[in-house]
This record gives C-alpha cells, sequence and structure tokens, in this order.
C-alpha cells in the first residue's frame, strides 16, 4: 500500500503571505493542526502549525538541549505574550516549518509509519517536482491501516 493512500481528507493549503492571524483563525475553524503553505506553482513551501509559531516565540536564551525550566517560562512569559501580539499581522512563511519530514506518493506506507513516528505530524506528501498533494497525520495513518483489508501471502 503506497503512502498517498493515507493523505487525509482535512488539506487546507495557504498562500505564503497569509497573516499569522488569519492562520489561527484558519486551524481553530477548520480544526486542523497544521496548514501546508505552498505558492503559486502548488509547489510545496512549508507547514504552518500552532507548534511551528510557539517554537517561534520562545526566546533564544530559553531553548535548552534538556527542555525548558519552570522558572525561566513563567519569567519570560510576559514577553512571549507580546511577541505573540506582534506576530499576528505577520506572514505565516515567517513562522512554517520549512524542512517538515516528507514523502513521494508511491512509497511504500511502512515508510510513512517510521518517518511519522521519528519526526512526527504531519507527515507532507510531495510529487518529484515538489508539488504538494496532501498531509499525513496519525489519524489518517491509524484510519488507513484499519481500514485496508488483511491478505496472508
Amino acid at each position: 500500500m503506497p503512502c498517498h493512500c493515507a493523505i487525509t481528507n482535512k488539506n487546507i493549503t495557504i498562500s505564503p503571505d497569509y497573516s499569522v492571524e488569519k492562520a489561527l483563525k484558519t486551524i481553530k475553524k477548520e480544526k486542523v493542526r497544521a496548514l501546508a503553505i505552498i505558492d503559486d506553482d502548488n509547489k510545496f513551501q512549508g507547514f504552518f502549525s500552532l507548534k511551528t509559531l510557539l517554537k517561534n516565540l520562545i526566546p533564544v536564551s530559553v531553548v535548552m538541549s534538556d527542555g525548558l525550566q519552570i522558572d525561566i517560562k513563567v519569567e519570560a512569559a510576559p514577553g512571549i505574550a507580546k511577541r505573540m501580539a506582534s506576530a499576528m499581522p505577520l506572514s505565516v512563511f515567517e513562522f512554517m516549518d520549512r524542512k517538515p519530514a516528507s514523502v513521494l506518493p508511491d512509497e511504500p506506507i511502512w515508510e510513512g509509519v517510521a518517518k511519522l513516528t521519528k519526526y512526527g505530524e504531519p507527515l507532507c506528501v510531495v510529487d518529484d517536482k515538489g508539488r504538494y498533494l496532501g498531509m499525513i497525520t496519525y489519524e489518517s495513518l491509524v484510519n488507513d491501516l484499519q481500514n485496508t483489508e488483511i491478505t496472508d501471502g
């Protein structure tokens, strides 16, 4: 079974100049975890998600290899709130994940499982020309695996 079979039905695409504020409203309205950013030629540029936004709002001084420390997080909170407010009119291009994990549509589903478990969701499905075909989420992958007929060799 190829990876393209596990693409989620909820694929929302936006342009790189979409504002963060508009993107957050879209995420909430559509109940999705990420938005695919594509250019005018349908070339995949990256994903915008709450995770990528928050990663960009954390001050560099509190990003540590072993995680955040509580006392630093509390002290940084007012600054993060201000950065969040100032990010709203900016484009999602400023906050997107430019190099998410991806698979080709005809790669075996086990490759999708491996990448999704290693890198997290979403997993981008692009063709050999870099055109966006869709995304795979944990939910869409599990649903596809559950709906697949099991055959014995």
